[in-house]
């Protein structure tokens, strides 16, 4: 294991002040190591899994690792393109929408190594996928609902998309964008692929007990990037409750005010535009209360989530991992 990830890993998650964990984890060779840090994972891990049935995740699952297959796909990236084109339209930052169409693709492009964990059932990549996919979407949907309004204009009574530039700036730092942004960059350093795959060859559809056989890089990966990801991610989904549907809806008001909003024009008789305004007020009402709903449960799940991430990251010690002292840190305690 390098130095330098091993050392992040201890100040990260074990109380280096109590002596005997201090000199058994600079002593112990990268075997027992292994060992130590297997323990760690697997009990991260299962305070993470046991929220997870709580979690409305939709059809997600039943898509075996191909976002294609989501049943709203088209409309998500239908949705992501709109979204994009208004903050060009507007001259805004698109480094939120950014962050979600490179999310997209990191997802698409690694479609074989999920099916792949769907096929041979390895929960880790599974729980994984499900996450970021997840996460992809709430955050389209938390963007539309924080970020764009519809404003009534008054030459017509119609109703036209604009760009709340404050909500815009606060995304980026959203625990849902903050997340994506890891996850694409622990696919950049290709953390996500070995961890992954290390997991499939290893066959390891369970994860306690497993992690030894996935390698110390493995390891590094999934305590460094994974793990705190999901982690972050599953924590808010079950402290904000969203049924994905919402999401959906929203994303759906999105496009259909677009379309309207470009159908309308000055050539259209009277009647033809006072029947698109009333089917655009009905979206923009059935919008503004989805939107207030999205954003509330959003904020009091962000910290919710932040207390129970600052009430779980309590250090360990050795002996809250290990029965007996591993055989190569036996020489420095006694």
């Amino acid at each position: 294991m390098y130095s330098a990830d091993y050392n992040q890993i201890l100040k990260e998650y074990f109380d280096i002040t109590d002596t005997k964990t201090r000199k058994i984890m600079l002593a112990i060779n990268e075997a027992d190591q292994n060992a130590v840090l297997s323990s760690l994972t697997a009990k991260l891990y299962d305070h993470i899994v046991d929220k997870v049935d709580d979690i409305d995740f939709g059809d997600i699952p039943k898509t075996k690792g191909d976002i294609t297959k989501l049943e709203s796909y088209e409309k998500l990236v239908d949705c992501v393109k709109t979204i994009h084109g208004i903050l060009d339209e507007y001259k805004q930052s698109a480094d939120s929408i950014i962050t979600i169409e490179k999310a997209i693709n990191n997802v698409l492009v690694r479609k074989d190594m999920f099916e792949k964990a769907f096929r041979y059932e390895i929960e880790l990549p599974i729980v994984l996928y499900s996450t970021i996919v997840l996460a992809i979407v709430s955050a389209t949907s938390f963007m539309i609902a924080s970020s764009i309004e519809y404003i009534k204009t008054p030459s017509d009574e119609t109703f036209d998309t604009m760009i709340d530039k404050v909500s815009l700036v606060r995304t980026k730092d959203h625990l849902l964008f903050d997340n994506l942004k890891k996850f694409n960059i622990a696919c950049d350093k290709g953390q996500i692929d070995s961890c992954v795959n290390a997991f499939i060859k290893a066959n390891a559809k369970n994860f306690t007990g497993t992690t030894i056989a996935v390698g110390s890089i493995a390891l590094v990966g999934l305590l460094l990037t994974i793990i705190p990801i999901i982690r972050e991610l599953i924590f808010f989904f079950y402290y904000s409750r969203t049924r994905i549907s919402d999401y959906f809806d929203m994303q759906s008001d999105l496009l259909t005010m677009n379309a309207y909003n470009v159908k309308n024009n000055t050539t259209m008789d009277k009647y033809k535009r006072d029947k698109i305004a009333k089917k655009q007020l009905s979206i923009a009402q059935r919008f503004r209360t989805i939107a207030n709903k999205v954003q509330v449960t959003s904020k009091k799940a962000e910290i919710d989530t932040t207390k129970e991430i600052q009430k779980e990251t309590k250090k360990v010690k050795t002996d809250e991992l290990i029965d007996t002292v591993p055989d190569s840190a036996s020489s420095v305690l006694f």
